[in-house]
């Protein structure tokens, strides 16, 4: 039970993320996704360097509902705008270096996580605060990383 007290906000992303990645928000799927989500933080804290790697993390919690928020925004407007390049047949995938001014290992993680969730960008690879992304949108666009989300990323996870 300490786990889940002392992880409930990354217990409450990775639920999120279940959710998100089954497309459901029922009762089901958020117990279950809850459950997945305590045992493997439970499973964590067991293995070797586990615990200290969960224990650095120092997340505000309105912070993080923030970010969720923006994210949801976020998922549901970069639908509609690949629904759009579908149908123009403007898509042109190509991999795109990102260097983010997140400095936080956590964030950076949030934040990878966060584009990859979001349709039409995969985060392909990190090093650092490096990352290479995998888009389809137009080489002109500025859609790949919402600014929004760095800044609540910046505001709620402390180091």
């Amino acid at each position: 039970m300490k786990y889940i007290i002392n992880h409930k906000i990354f217990i409450l992303f990775l639920t999120v993320i279940w959710c998100i990645l089954c497309g459901s928000f029922s009762i089901f799927t958020v117990a279950e996704g809850f459950l997945l989500s305590s045992f493997a933080v439970f499973i964590s804290c067991h293995i070797p360097g586990g615990a200290q790697f969960l224990h650095s993390i120092n997340i505000s919690f309105f912070m993080f509902l923030k970010f969720i928020f923006i994210l949801f925004i976020d998922i549901y407007s970069s639908t509609f705008s690949i629904f759009k390049l579908i149908f123009t047949s403007n898509i042109s995938p190509r991999l795109v270096p990102i260097k983010t001014t997140l400095n936080n290992e956590w964030s950076i993680f949030f934040l990878a996580n966060a584009i990859t969730l979001t349709p039409g960008t995969v985060t392909v690879n990190r090093k650092g605060n490096k990352l290479l992304i995998l888009t389809t949108y137009p080489e002109k666009s500025d859609k790949i990383i919402n600014p929004n989300i760095v800044k609540a990323l910046r505001k709620g996870v402390k180091h």
